[in-house]
């Protein structure tokens, strides 16, 4: 896990600008780990037996606290790649459809136009694989898609944002 570390000079351990900058996937990957661990401490207090419920109760609540912080980091992420999507290609949101395919190779693997036509259609609940391929040529000219051939099949495209 690599960290992007930005010295400001200080040495202070205390000062929060000498704490390292995390992105939001290493900090959903602490999270996770976190969570694990309690459920173990929470595991091994249960094993010890009676007497210790109390331990054990807080236990779950800490791990409780963890899991829905956690679920917030994923909803976070989610709103940051909206944005940067946003100031990226923004000029596109007027095109509804090219925004969806935007929006759907950005989440994903490469895919071919049928697959990106089930997405879309899945979103917008309509959309026609030949307006599809429209929007995707248009886009790959823009250069904001790129082509990616499929080494097994010389006739497959797949498309992934550039």
């Amino acid at each position: 896990m690599s960290k992007k570390r930005e010295s400001s000079g200080s040495n202070n351990k205390d000062d929060p600008d000498d704490s390292p900058e995390l992105t939001i996937d290493e900090v959903q990957d602490r999270l996770d780990e976190i969570s694990s661990r309690l459920a173990r401490v929470e595991t091994l207090i249960e094993r010890l037996g009676p007497g210790i419920e109390e331990v054990g109760e807080s236990a779950k609540v800490i791990r409780e606290g963890f899991e829905f912080y956690d679920s917030m980091v994923k909803l976070m992420s989610k709103f940051t790649r909206a944005e940067r999507l946003e100031s990226r290609y923004g000029d596109l949101r007027k095109d509804d459809i090219s925004w969806q395919i935007i929006r759907t190779l950005d989440g994903s693997r490469p895919l071919n136009i049928s697959q990106i036509t089930a997405a879309v259609r899945t979103e917008r609940g309509t959309a026609s694989r030949r307006i599809i391929r429209e929007r995707v040529q248009s886009l790959l000219e823009r250069g904001i898609l790129k082509v990616i051939d499929d080494e097994d099949d010389d006739r497959a495209r797949y498309f992934a944002l550039a």
